[in-house]
């Protein structure tokens, strides 16, 4: 039997009755709860990295953004830009040395690198 935990946050309602028709069973957390964090590998943690798509002075999206270990040029995680040009990398390992690529979608420019990233401690925020 295949059993899936799916947990919704970040401003997402699931639509409860829909997931207790397909057989889900619902448990919900209260607000005050700590967010869980499942960790797979060593590139993995509670770190945090965020920043701003910018065209010519200006937050431009929705723009490809790539996140990569420094040390052995491992793709960690891949996201767009919102619609104000800001992104989000979340469950890095704190003081991980980094490198973020931007690709400009419509081909005007060549891609953009930010180098020795390393990203903050996301529970402080919280």
């Amino acid at each position: 039997m295949l059993k899936i935990f799916r947990c919704f946050y970040g401003g997402y309602d699931p639509d409860h009755l829909k997931l207790a028709e397909h057989g889900y069973k619902v448990l919900l957390l209260n607000d005050s709860a700590k967010r869980i964090i499942s960790i797979l590998n060593s590139s993995q943690g509670f770190g945090k990295i965020t920043g701003t798509t910018k065209k010519r002075g200006g937050n431009y999206s929705p723009v490809p953004v790539c996140l990569f270990r420094r040390d052995n040029r491992q793709l960690l995680w891949e996201t767009q830009s919102k619609a104000d040009g800001s992104y989000l990398f979340r469950n890095v390992v704190v003081g991980l040395e980094c490198f973020i690529v931007a690709f400009d979608p419509n081909n005007q420019y060549n891609a953009v690198i930010q180098d020795k990233i390393k990203p903050f401690d996301g529970r402080k925020d919280e």
